[in-house]
């Protein structure tokens, strides 16, 4: 009985390897609580992670019946079919079979990645806007009392932004993502065939060459941040996932600095040596560096088409938070990596940061 209730109201049944039954959510409903390496929550947070999490979910399974109306459903249907038609129009390959220069002008493919996104924000607005009373009669179930909120609720109603985002991506930009990833990987071909090559040649540098401080360089080669960004950012599948995912990379980096310096508050470990020095905090100058070799690391395939990925389908709002913050370091790190002459091989990043 459980398992139909929990299919009707928008889950499936799964089997697991062993045969055993357990509900998960519908394929239709974003599930964004992948860890995609993130370390584990305090225990002491699990009651509030716990009610975020299944609010979260709650909203995502109302907006999926949102979609359903016949009304929006031709809505959506209508956009996709016309903005896919638009996008194989434009980027149809390669102008000749053994070229690998591409008829994609980079200007227009922005643009019309530009208009797939302002219909997304449109229709996130108007769930929200039209919806807001529901969502906050929802909260306020006693299932969901553990949440923690401010005084103004701006923690409940960037929930509410954060789960209605994902569901409005799941129903458009996943049918348009695999035109989408065409149009722009045709765009900036060139581009990321540049950095496959650089990030290649980086990929064995010490911490050393980019110039990271030595009382901030990681015992563990900042393998955590290179995951989340390998796998948050590189793998997931939706734009508002990655670019949090970023968020999580950044702030991974300021944890494992602040963890590491405790453990060992008088210990720098790089290039197989340890060495006394004094102690300091993770600035802003120090973060950059730390940064771009976490990006070499993760190994992210077609970084310039992702960068502007994200940049285009960016949550306005969000642009100017942290999200927006640290979207601008992910591109700083591509800059300067596209901008590193190769043929100086025995001079490090200073060329790069001090100029």
């Amino acid at each position: 009985v459980a398992v139909h209730l929990q299919t009707f109201v928008g889950c499936d049944t799964v089997l697991d390897e062993g045969g055993d039954s357990s509900l998960s959510l519908s394929k239709q409903v974003a599930i964004s609580e992948s860890s995609y390496g993130k370390r584990t929550p305090d225990p002491k947070s699990e009651p509030n992670n716990n009610a975020r999490m299944h609010l979260k979910r709650s909203i995502q399974r109302y907006v999926y019946r949102l979609f359903l109306l016949p009304s929006v459903e031709q809505l959506i249907s209508t956009f996709v079919d016309a903005a896919m038609k638009k996008v194989m129009t434009v980027a149809p390959g390669p102008s000749k079979p053994t070229s690998h220069q591409f008829k994609v002008d980079k200007g227009e493919a922005t643009e019309d990645v530009e208009k797939i996104r302002d219909f997304i924000d449109q229709v996130q607005e108007l769930i929200l806007d039209g919806c807001h009373d529901d969502f906050v009669s929802m909260s306020q179930r006693r299932d969901f009392a553990a949440l923690v909120d401010d005084s103004d609720n701006s923690i409940r109603d960037n929930l509410f932004r954060e789960a209605v985002r994902e569901q409005t991506e799941l129903e458009v930009y996943v049918p348009l993502r695999s035109t989408i990833s065409k149009y722009l990987v045709y765009a900036w071909f060139n581009e990321d065939m540049e950095m496959k090559h650089k990030m290649k040649a980086l990929a064995d540098k010490p911490q050393s060459y980019f110039r990271i401080p030595k009382e901030h360089r990681s015992r563990s080669d900042w393998k955590s941040v290179s995951r989340i960004l390998h796998e948050g950012v590189g793998r997931s599948t939706l734009p508002c996932v990655k670019l949090r995912a970023v968020v999580d990379a950044a702030k991974e980096i300021s944890q494992l600095d602040s963890e590491e310096r405790t453990v060992f508050p008088n210990a720098s470990f790089f290039d197989g040596k340890v060495d006394i020095v004094k102690s300091k905090t993770l600035g802003a100058d120090d973060f950059l560096p730390i940064f771009i070799f976490c990006f070499v690391q993760a190994k992210i395939e077609r970084p310039s088409a992702l960068c502007e990925l994200l940049s285009v389908m960016c949550d306005p709002r969000k642009m100017s938070g942290e999200t927006g913050y640290y979207l601008a370091s992910f591109h700083a790190a591509l800059t300067h990596i596209h901008e590193l002459d190769l043929t100086e091989n025995d001079r490090d990043l200073s060329i790069i940061f001090d100029t």
